[in-house]
């Protein structure tokens, strides 16, 4: 999956005290690729629930909106548990957010 083929769909994350909202957008993508350096190898990491990808995309989404955040500030407040619970979701939010036609492609 590439970056360009993903719809801007979001999804709702409490990091510390505070709610966030990851949405894939080109914020977001700025801030991820600024973090891993390369979009197409994050989301690879990404379906394949690699926990540098995890921390990567909830410190893009938390940037996006909190230019004082930093990656280790980010890295301390997940917990095993909520790496479980967000690559879940990330893993279901970029299922949803893929074009129809990509899932299509295989038929």
């Amino acid at each position: 999956m590439k970056a360009s083929e993903l719809k801007n769909k979001g999804i709702k994350f409490i990091l510390g005290d505070k709610e966030y909202e990851l949405k894939f957008n080109m914020n977001t993508f700025c801030e991820l690729e600024e973090v891993y350096g390369d979009l197409n190898k994050a989301f690879d990491d990404l379906q394949n629930m690699k926990v540098k990808a995890i921390r990567a995309l909830i410190f893009a989404a938390v940037k996006v909106v909190d230019e004082t955040a930093t990656l280790k500030d980010v890295g301390e407040k997940l917990g095993i548990n909520d790496l479980e619970r967000l690559g879940i979701a990330i893993n279901e939010a970029l299922s949803t957010a893929m074009p129809e036609a990509e899932e299509n492609m295989g038929e």
